[in-house]
């Protein structure tokens, strides 16, 4: 048995990672992943690598995570940064990290749907993990992004996020619209069947950044809502919160979720194998 706090996740950057003209987000950020981590008693984290940081090496992030259970660093950074287009230039000091440090359990693949990662395919994906493997202690979790806007896409491509399964480990699900919460248990129901067997991780974002604007009220509870009964239901595996660069700047949004946490961070979970994929949700019925 889990509770609903041992399930959720901080993803986790440095300071005023976010704080661009672009997000237009308000104030200022001091609070760290750590601070963060234990601001709301949560174990795990998930550690992003932008533009602003951190730089190699990252033992100083890693150090102030070591309290942590798990710690899942990013293979492959933000789409803003660009130096993993062409290579796979983080690997080598990921793997540095999971030899140095227990708690390291997780790479995390992030936006892999610009184009100028195409070049990627399955299978050199699928090698780039084993390398991690073999260099790795202990069982290595490969996470990926797939955003609600990759499901509902009609067209698939060769490079589509959807056909980048199979080496897969946790689907990270993320709903970069604000108006895809809605249907958050529909596309999820469709990840679901069209990645079956895998664990899936729900992001909570706390900031419009798709309009650098805050997210509203009702859609903030909705997500929680619904995040918390796909949890109890089994559907889920845990939630990741978005994210400690944007966290004690006067957000609303965090405040409701500080109450959701209070209410329901310790009911628990029951353990059991994950519900079986729900059909795939036919295209004219998708948005």
């Amino acid at each position: 048995m889990s509770t609903v706090r041992e399930q959720i996740w901080m993803y986790g950057a440095v300071c005023g990672a976010y704080h661009t003209p672009h997000y237009k987000l308000p104030g200022e950020n001091t609070m760290d992943c750590a601070d963060a981590c234990r601001k709301y008693g949560l174990k795990k984290a998930v550690m992003d690598v932008c533009v602003k940081g951190p730089a190699y090496p990252f033992d100083a992030e890693s150090e102030k995570l070591a309290f942590l259970d798990e710690l899942v660093w990013t293979i492959f950074p933000s789409g803003s940064v660009v130096r993993n287009d062409l290579n796979y230039y983080d690997r080598d000091e990921i793997i540095r990290q999971i030899q140095k440090y227990p708690n390291v359990k997780g790479v995390f693949v992030d936006d892999f749907q610009y184009r100028r990662r195409s070049h990627y395919t399955p299978e050199m994906m699928t090698a780039m993990k084993q390398i991690v493997q073999n260099a790795a202690p202990r069982p290595i979790n490969l996470w990926q992004v797939l955003y609600a806007t990759d499901v509902l896409t009609e067209k698939l491509t060769p490079h589509h996020a959807l056909n980048y399964g199979a080496y897969v480990d946790t689907v990270s699900f993320w709903n970069w619209q604000p108006f895809y919460i809605k249907i958050l248990r529909e596309n999820l129901a469709y990840v679901a069947s069209q990645w079956p067997g895998k664990k899936y991780n729900l992001g909570i974002y706390l900031w419009d950044f798709s309009k650098g604007a805050p997210i509203a009220d009702d859609l903030m509870q909705l997500q929680l809502d619904t995040s918390l009964e796909l949890l109890h239901e089994g559907l889920l595996d845990g939630l990741t919160i978005c994210a400690s660069c944007i966290m004690g700047i006067g957000l609303h949004s965090e405040e409701i979720f500080a109450k959701w946490l209070d209410q329901h961070g310790e009911e628990e979970l029951t353990t059991h194998a994950p519900t079986a994929a729900q059909p795939a949700i036919g295209d004219n019925e998708r948005l």
